[in-house]
């Protein structure tokens, strides 16, 4: 569905390839990168030095305008080894997000996907995140990695009551696949409807009907339904609250395939004193565990403040639902003053992190494959700073992944009642002249179980990035990990790679 939004957006680009007009761009791009590691299967008892090659054509779509709005990013990383026995590999980066209005003002359908690297298990061997400027690619043996696809597609129609009321009907479908394991696999339907006054004053209310349904290769169903009544209240341009009650019905708890009816309800607290700040709250009582959220988020010319506390359950793979922001998250955020529309702040962005010589991917999420419904506390505290040639980006989160019911979970979950992961990671880039830059990423990941499970990674990462050319790149840097665990490690690592854009 992304892919044919996107070949929309591609037709009705004006221009050549590679080009950029009001509407976007396509820039087509290839690199070449070259790496040597002391430790390649990352065992100390069987240290395998080798040389190695990726090439990696790749594509770049930004749609800002018209009916189809989005960005897409996706390249074909062909990994090949000198000097080693191991085989050579394909892997699949994607990136995209899309909304296409059918009807204007009326149908709308947004489309998500990705492709990447995720950890099977919070507990298995792991490696140090590759700084590169597209990211997402892990070249080492790392036999815990797999490659997850995601895709996300929520058609939207919206309309009115007699004049009364705003009518707003949506639909969710989604899928996740997992290269080589059923474990992360799943299908996720549902639908909402919102009835809601329209044009409210200081008070209104509202009506929202809910159902989900999920479905794993190698588990039961899990179902979720509700409808709630509620009320809200705007006081200012200030502060905004909302409260709700209702019904809800699931059968997260058990496999016996009876559902568990309770009552549920809940507050919604909004407070937004600049366009810079704003604090939320939120709290819903549900009979498998009650939900909350709490964050503070700041923005400054020059920085970002970021700090929040939730709770919720999840279905299906876990993925790195509550893990660190990204570098891109981040640096999104700053831009926001800056570039307002988010599609074209995306490729704003994109075109700062390249230049610092930074990955979007440069703090590695946390998460693991799994199945079956749990609940995820997470914890995480984050800023950036921008100075004139230097940026300091810093975070530090906690997340705690617990099974919700008996039976109901396969992966790490179904020999842990809970994971607990940390990360903490500190990076500063600084900028030598227009075109190039250095840059210094510190990080450390932790997971802990049960029975005294533990493992832990630090790494430490160099690079050094420079343009050759308005559209020619060179990136070189070098990497230092140690991870503790069942199979303990240390690895250093050299590389360089080149970017060609058209």
């Amino acid at each position: 569905m992304v892919l044919a939004v996107f070949a929309m957006a591609a037709h009705a680009q004006q221009g050549e390839a590679g080009g950029s007009g009001g509407g976007g761009s396509i820039k087509p791009r290839i690199s070449v990168s070259q790496s040597w590691t002391d430790n390649l299967r990352l065992n100390d008892q069987d240290k395998d030095a080798a040389l190695i090659t990726t090439v990696s054509p790749g594509i770049s779509i930004v749609r800002n305008t018209g009916s189809v709005r989005g960005t897409l990013d996706y390249s074909l990383n062909g990994i090949a080894y000198l000097k080693t026995s191991y085989g050579s590999q394909v892997q699949n980066a994607l990136s995209a997000s899309g909304q296409a209005e059918i009807i204007p003002g009326t149908f709308f359908v947004n489309a998500q996907a990705s492709i990447g690297q995720q950890n099977a298990s919070a507990f298995g061997v792991q490696s140090a995140p590759t700084l590169t400027s597209q990211g997402g690619v892990s070249a080492l043996g790392d036999t815990n990695r797999r490659e997850t696809g995601s895709l996300s597609v929520a058609p939207v129609l919206r309309g009115q009551l007699g004049g009364l009321a705003s009518v707003d009907l949506r639909g969710n479908f989604s899928i996740t696949e997992v290269r080589g394991s059923s474990l992360g696999d799943g299908r996720g339907s549902g639908g909402s409807l919102r009835i809601a006054q329209l044009m409210p004053g200081a008070l209104g209310w509202y009506l929202m009907f809910n159902t989900q349904r999920f479905n794993s290769k190698d588990a039961l169903s899990n179902n979720n339904s509700s409808a709630v009544a509620g009320l809200s209240y705007r006081l200012g341009t200030d502060w905004a609250f909302s409260v709700n009650a209702g019904q809800e019905r699931s059968d997260y708890l058990s496999r016996s395939g009876n559902g568990n009816d309770g009552f549920t309800g809940g507050v919604t607290a909004d407070w937004t004193p600049t366009p810079r700040t704003r604090v939320n709250g939120n709290w819903q009582r549900h009979s498998y565990g009650d939900s909350y959220g709490l964050s503070f988020e700041h923005r400054m010319r020059t920085s970002v403040w970021r700090l929040s506390d939730s709770r919720n359950v999840t279905l299906g793979n876990t993925g790195s639902i509550g893990g660190v922001r990204t570098n891109y998250d981040l640096f999104f955020l700053l831009l926001a003053s800056q570039e307002p529309d988010p599609v074209k702040r995306d490729a704003l962005v994109r075109a700062t992190l390249l230049s610092l010589g930074l990955s979007p991917d440069g703090q590695s999420a946390l998460g693991f494959l799994s199945t079956g419904p749990s609940q995820l506390h997470a914890q995480m505290f984050s800023f950036t700073l921008q100075g004139v040639r230097s940026n300091v980006t810093a975070s530090a989160s906690r997340t705690v992944t617990s099974r919700v019911g008996d039976n109901l979970n396969q992966g790490d979950l179904a020999n842990n009642a809970s994971v607990e992961q940390r990360s903490y990671s500190l990076s500063g880039s600084y900028q030598l002249t227009a075109v190039t830059s250095v840059s210094l990423t510190a990080s450390r990941q932790q997971s802990l179980g049960d029975a005294g499970r533990h493992t832990q990674l630090t790494s430490l990462i160099a690079n050094w990035s420079s343009r050759l050319g308005s559209r020619l790149s060179v990136q070189l840097g070098a990497r230092h990990s140690r991870f503790e665990g069942v199979i303990s490690y240390t690895e250093n690592a050299a590389y360089a790679t080149l970017t060609q854009q058209f």
